[in-house]
C-alpha cells in the first residue's frame, strides 16, 4: 500500500514540476526515454523506419516537447500502432509493481526510487496529442474500434440469451435453457 501512495505522490510531484520547464524535463526524463523508445521499437517492428530519436527537451509555442521520433515510412497500416506504442508501458509498470511490491514492501530508499520509476512509466504511457493525431489518421485503428464496439454490443445484447452453466460438486456442468444465436 505504501508503494501506491508513493507512486501517487511521485505522479503529483511530476505534475507540479510542470511549472518549471527544466525541472520537469529532468524529472520526466526516464518516462520520456521509455515513451520515445516505444515509438522507436514499434516503428522498427512495423516498417515505420525511424530516422531520428531525441529526448532533448525544447519549447514549442506555449508548451514544450520532451522528445520525439521521426519516421520515414508512417503509413495507414502502422500509424495507429506506432502512435499508441507508449501504452505498452502500462503492462511494464504493472509488471514492475507486481514484481517489487506484490507482496509486502519495506518503505525505504530503494522503494522510493522504484515508486519514482513507476510514476515515470505511468506518466510516459500517456500518448501525447501528436501521438493521438497520428493514430487517428489510420483506418486500422478505426476498424479495430468498430470491431471492438460491435463485439461488445453483441455480447451485451445476447447476454440474457446464452446458455446457463451451473457447476455442482461431483457433477459435470449442465446446460439449461436455450441458446439463441
Amino acid at each position: 500500500m505504501a508503494c501506491l501512495g508513493g507512486t501517487a505522490v511521485m505522479l503529483w510531484l511530476l505534475n507540479q514540476a510542470r511549472r518549471s520547464f527544466w525541472l520537469f524535463s529532468l524529472l520526466a526524463l526516464p518516462g520520456t526515454v521509455c515513451h520515445e523508445a516505444c515509438h522507436w521499437a514499434v516503428g522498427h517492428l512495423l516498417n515505420g523506419r525511424p530516422v531520428r530519436f531525441t529526448v532533448v527537451p525544447r519549447r514549442e509555442g506555449r508548451g514544450f516537447v520532451l522528445g520525439s521520433v521521426a519516421l520515414a515510412n508512417l503509413r495507414w497500416y502502422n500509424a495507429f500502432f506506432i502512435g499508441l506504442a507508449p501504452l505498452l508501458l502500462l503492462p511494464a509498470a504493472f509488471g514492475l509493481f507486481l514484481w517489487r511490491f506484490g507482496g509486502t514492501s519495506n518503505p525505504g530508499w530503494p522503494e522510493l526510487g522504484l515508486a519514482f520509476l513507476l510514476a515515470n512509466l505511468l506518466f510516459g504511457a500517456i500518448p501525447s496529442g501528436q501521438d493521438l493525431r497520428i493514430a487517428a489518421r489510420s483506418p486500422v485503428g478505426w476498424l479495430l474500434l468498430a470491431a471492438a464496439l460491435g463485439w461488445g454490443w453483441r455480447r451485451m445484447t445476447h447476454a440474457g440469451h446464452g446458455r446457463v452453466t451451473t457447476l455442482q460438486p461431483g457433477r459435470s456442468p449442465s446446460h439449461e435453457g436455450s441458446w439463441r444465436g
